[in-house]
């Protein structure tokens, strides 16, 4: 159950990540997709690296967990049928999740499913009684998220992403 709460922490770094990477180079790319009203996307821009952060910062000092988990999970699934409407409504454009030419794809939909089940189910994970037990999970965590970045990446330059099929 620990590498649960090890995939959702992931989840949780990567929020804060492209929450802060959004935040410094703005909020052009989710205004360009036109789905959003504006007010949506500069809350959406501020709450989630709070989220993110949050969930971290919740799990390394060792308090009770499912407080941020649910807001996590409630994040990552709404980021996933933004992603699938906007899979269906504007096609593969920048999805500006972590950079401006990364494109929304089924792979990008799945990762987010299956980080908001992640957080979902490590409601009922406990974290680690040591103090530094729970911060050395934290690195793995940040190693997964990145294995998640890469993993979508090579998926969009193999073509394996729901994309023609192009090699």
């Amino acid at each position: 159950m620990i590498l649960i709460a090890d995939l959702a922490l992931a989840g949780a770094v990567l929020l804060v990540v492209a929450g802060l990477r959004r935040r410094a180079r703005g909020d052009a790319i989710l205004r360009g997709h036109g789905l959003l009203p504006p007010w949506v996307i500069r809350c959406a821009v501020v709450a989630e690296p709070l989220i993110g952060a949050a969930a971290v910062l919740t799990w390394v000092a060792g308090g009770r967990t499912w407080y941020v988990w649910v807001p996590a999970a409630v994040w990552h699934a709404a980021l996933a049928v933004y992603l699938t409407v906007l899979l269906r409504v504007r096609g593969r454009v920048p999805c500006g999740c972590l950079d401006e030419v990364s494109r929304v794809s089924p792979v990008k939909i799945a990762f987010g499913v299956l980080l908001a089940a992640a957080s979902a189910a490590a409601c009922a994970v406990p974290p680690p009684q040591e103090p530094v037990t729970r911060l050395l999970h934290v690195a793995p965590a940040a190693f997964a998220a990145l294995l998640v970045v890469v993993a979508t990446r090579v998926a969009e330059l193999t073509g394996t992403s729901g994309g023609r099929g192009q090699y």
